[in-house]
């Protein structure tokens, strides 16, 4: 893929890595989306949770993400306890002496959200109303950095970022590593 910079658009508070591209265009077709680029396919495969793009991103965000910050994930859509690759990113983020608190399981789905793609519903009242966090962990006084493979509106890491306030933070960064892109 080359040497990659980080590119940071800045929407609404929100930092994100680059460009998400779907790699369907029109799945019921079989239709390929021409966007779909190397960094979607990376993207794709840290939702997926293969070490490799675990890896990959890590060596990339390593470098360049605060140090001295408690790091929290956005919990996955669907309710189960999942480890996707963010998370395994995340804690690999917290590994070694890089001054980061590991605090991924923190943030909880209590319920399933439907994809955005199965319902195009899902305001932040809807995340805020299936996000819970761990009685046995606490963020106070913390600063967070809130991290997110791929986001689309913003919603799940904007109710995120309350509850974390509401949990009586210090501040909140938030990351998402891609911004999606509907082509």
């Amino acid at each position: 893929m080359g040497e990659v910079l980080v590119q940071n658009y800045i929407a609404n508070g929100i930092v994100t890595f680059g460009e998400y591209h779907r790699y369907w265009s029109d799945r019921t077709r079989g239709e390929k989306n021409p966007q779909f680029d190397e960094l979607s396919s990376q993207i794709l495969d840290l939702k997926e949770g293969k070490m490799s793009a675990v890896r990959y991103f890590f060596g990339i965000l390593d470098p360049v993400l605060p140090r001295d910050v408690s790091v929290c994930v956005v919990p996955s859509s669907r309710g189960v306890r999942s480890h996707p690759g963010i998370v395994q990113m995340a804690r690999r983020l917290c590994s070694e002496d890089c001054g980061r608190i590991d605090r991924t399981g923190y943030l909880m789905r209590t319920i399933d959200v439907p994809k955005l793609t199965e319902n195009r519903r899902r305001g932040r009242d809807i995340h805020l109303a299936s996000i819970a966090v761990d009685p046995g962990m606490s963020v106070y006084g913390e600063r967070v950095l809130l991290l997110d493979d791929v986001t689309t509106t913003g919603n799940s890491l904007y109710a995120c970022r309350e509850t974390l306030i509401v949990a009586g933070v210090e501040s909140v960064e938030m990351f998402a590593i891609g911004q999606a892109v509907y082509d």
